[in-house]
C-alpha cells in the first residue's frame, strides 16, 4: 500500500549545502536593495520582499533532502510549540508513521484535520501551529467549541504515493471512528500539498482510491478548506510567463518535488483534483468548500480554476484571494516573523464562524 524508499542525502549533497547557503545569503542582501523599488505584483513590505527572496531561492538552490536535513521534523516543532504555548502536548500514534498532533481542547465539539503543505517534501514549521492557534481562539471568542488536528504524515522522497493519502484518510477515519465526532462535526483543511490531500481524501470518500481502505461516511462533512491547493502537479509552466516576485515559490520546484511526492506513479484524479471531470467532483461528500489564494503567487490561475470546476460541481464553493498576497500567506508570514493578520487567515476564520 505504502511506497517507500531508503533516500539519504550524500555526502555532496551535505558538503553542497555550504555554497548554497551562500547564496541564499546572497540573495537576501540583494534584496535588500531591489526591495525599495517594489511594484503592486510585490510583497506589500520590505520584511516580507527580503523573507520571499530567500526563501525562493533555497526552495529553488536546494534539493528537497538539503531542506529536510536543515529542517526540524513536524513532530519535533510541535512539540517545541507546546512548550511555548504552555500545555502537554498530545499526541495519536495513527499507525505506519503517521501522527496526530491536538490544538485545543480534544474533547471540543468540533474538530478541524489540517494537512501541512511543503510541496509533500517539507515538515510544518512554527507558522502552522501559530496559525491553527488563532483559528482555535477565534472560535473560543466567537462562542463556538473547535479543535485541531494536525497530522504528521510521511515526506518523499523517502516515501512517494499513495502513502500521504493514505495517512491523510487514516486522520479523518480516526476522528470519525474514534472519538464519537458525527461527520458534521468534521472538517478537513489543508495548503499548498495539504491542500491537495484534502482533495484526495474528498476523492477517495467519493470514489475509493484502490490502494486505500474504504471509509464510509453516514453523513458528508462540514466543510472543506484548501489554502492555495497544489492539484495541478507536475507542469512544466512553458506556456505562460510567470513572475514569481511577489510570491514565495517559483515553478522551479514543481518538477522536483511532485516527482519526488509521485515516486514513478502516474498521475490520476486523486493526486490531480484540477484535471478531474465534474462529474467525479459532484460526488464529493462535502457540505461547504473554501478555496483560498494570494492575489501575488503563481498558482493563482491554477486556484481559480479548480474554484471554478468546484463551483459547477457541488453547492456552496466559494473563492477568496488575498490581495497582494503569497503563497500560504497565512502561514509562511508567520513562519517569517509577520504577525500583521492576512486576508486569507481573516477569511477563514470568518467562514469557519458560519458553519460552525
Amino acid at each position: 500500500m505504502q511506497a517507500t524508499t531508503n533516500v539519504k542525502l550524500s555526502i555532496l549533497g551535505m558538503l553542497d549545502l555550504f555554497p548554497a547557503l551562500a547564496s541564499i545569503v546572497a540573495v537576501g542582501v540583494l534584496s535588500v536593495l531591489t526591495g525599495l523599488f517594489r511594484s503592486q505584483r510585490d510583497a506589500p513590505s520590505l520584511h516580507l520582499h527580503i523573507a520571499y527572496a530567500i526563501l525562493r531561492k533555497a526552495t529553488t538552490r536546494l534539493t528537497p533532502l538539503q531542506l529536510q536535513l536543515i529542517s526540524p521534523l513536524t513532530d519535533v516543532v510541535y512539540k517545541q510549540y507546546a512548550r511555548s504555548a504552555k500545555f502537554k502536548p498530545e499526541t495519536v500514534d495513527l499507525g505506519a508513521g503517521a501522527h496526530g498532533h491536538w490544538i485545543g481542547n480534544k474533547n471540543a465539539k468540533n474538530v478541524l484535520i489540517w494537512y501541512h503543505g511543503g510541496g509533500f517534501c517539507l515538515p510544518a514549521n512554527m507558522g502552522y501551529f501559530k496559525f491553527l492557534e488563532s483559528l482555535v481562539a477565534s472560535s473560543q471568542k466567537s462562542n463556538q467549541d473547535l479543535a485541531v488536528f494536525v497530522l504528521t504524515y510521511t515526506l518523499a522522497p523517502g516515501a512517494a504515493y499513495p502513502t500521504q493519502l493514505t495517512q491523510a484518510v487514516a486522520a479523518l477515519r480516526y476522528i470519525v471512528n474514534n472519538t464519537g465526532r458525527k461527520p458534521s462535526q468534521v472538517l478537513i483543511g489543508g495548503d499548498s500539498a495539504g491542500g491537495n490531500l484534502v482533495m484526495g481524501v474528498l476523492s477517495h470518500l467519493a470514489h475509493g482510491h484502490p490502494a486505500i481502505p474504504k471509509l464510509e461516511l453516514s453523513e458528508p462533512l462540514a466543510g472543506a478548506v484548501g489554502i492555495a491547493p497544489w492539484t495541478l502537479i507536475g507542469e512544466d509552466h512553458g506556456d505562460r510567463e510567470i513572475y514569481s516576485g511577489g510570491d514565495l515559490i517559483t515553478p522551479a520546484v514543481d518538477k522536483p518535488w511532485s516527482s519526488a511526492f509521485l515516486g514513478g506513479s502516474d498521475k490520476d484524479y486523486f493526486t490531480s483534483a484540477s484535471t478531474a471531470p465534474k462529474s467525479w467532483l459532484a460526488a464529493f461528500p462535502v457540505k461547504r468548500v473554501l478555496i483560498l489564494g494570494g492575489g501575488n503567487e503563481i498558482l493563482l490561475p491554477a486556484i481559480e480554476d479548480l474554484a471554478e470546476k468546484l463551483q459547477d460541481a457541488l453547492p456552496n464553493v466559494e473563492l477568496f484571494i488575498g490581495h497582494r498576497e503569497g503563497h500560504v500567506a497565512p502561514v509562511y508570514n508567520l513562519y517569517v516573523g509577520d504577525n500583521t493578520e492576512t486576508l486569507q487567515g481573516k477569511k477563514v476564520k470568518a467562514w469557519l464562524r458560519e458553519i460552525l
